[in-house]
């Protein structure tokens, strides 16, 4: 079956009614959008059969294919997983791989399986050469409570391409309670930053901390846009509330205009 057929026929993933070799089909030789749905339906179908077939990938002499694998392997079974510690087994070996479009499918996808497990490594790969396999690092390291994963993002919040250091600022910074002078020291570094979603992260994960150094930015932030869930939320952390749920936009303006003007301006 060609692509053309497969989309003619394509349902959403948890209905999808191709057999398992269809899908397979499909996700290997079909246009990028197709076969990611067909992807998708694998990991809902989410059977022994579909775990045979993505393994048996894995040793294939096709470099796409073996990234496909990693693909599959990741999400394997939805809502509630199937066969993880196989899929986990199964996908670890490619880290190991020459081409490194697979190992950067291989970090997604151990992630999915097991992040904290997986982190130990992944994190070798936060210096790799190849943005991508650094930016794979740095979105498989947040919420990774291990101090080496810490010292990882810390690392990547400093790289040279600004989707590795938003994902890193973000891993740190809204992933992660972790706190500390250095974590800090680096949200503050990045507000700075050259990049408005770097900074972004940055003001939200300082305010997170309670450091006052995301006040002014907070108050903007705010101001421009009243609605912004993350905002609030950072707003409301730096002025001692649990949530800002009940609080209006409002609200949180005055009592951050009061801290500014009566508190100062560091935390």
């Amino acid at each position: 079956m060609g692509a053309d057929g497969y989309a003619d026929r394509m349902a959403s993933p948890a209905r999808d009614i191709h057999s398992v070799s269809e899908l397979f089909q499909a996700a290997l030789e079909a246009d990028e959008d197709a076969a990611w749905d067909a992807v998708a339906a694998l990991h809902w179908r989410g059977s022994r059969e579909v775990l045979d077939r993505a393994v048996a990938l894995i040793g294939s002499d096709d470099p796409a294919e073996r990234a496909r694998a990693a693909d599959i392997l990741g999400q394997i079974g939805l809502p509630e997983r199937t066969f993880p510690e196989d899929c986990f087994s199964a996908v670890l070996p490619l880290l190991d791989d020459d081409d490194r479009q697979v190992v950067f499918s291989a970090i997604f996808a151990l992630q999915h399986i097991d992040r904290a497990r997986a982190a130990s490594y992944i994190i070798p790969f936060a210096d790799h050469p190849w943005e991508r396999i650094r930016y794979a690092a740095a979105f498989a390291l947040g919420a990774v409570d291990q101090l080496a994963a810490t010292a990882a993002l810390l690392l990547l919040m400093e790289d040279r391409c600004a989707d590795v250091r938003n994902w890193a600022t973000f891993g740190l910074g809204q992933q992660s309670e972790d706190d500390s002078p250095e974590i800090r020291e680096a949200l503050a570094t990045r507000l700075s930053d050259d990049d408005a979603d770097v900074r972004y992260e940055a003001i939200i994960g300082l305010g997170r901390r309670r450091d006052r150094r995301a006040l002014g930015f907070l108050k903007t932030m705010l101001h421009d846009d009243p609605e912004d869930i993350f905002a609030r939320e950072a707003a409301a952390r730096l002025l001692g509330f649990a949530e800002s749920g009940d609080l209006a936009t409002e609200t949180l303006l005055g009592a951050l205009q009061r801290l500014q003007r009566w508190g100062g301006a560091r935390g």
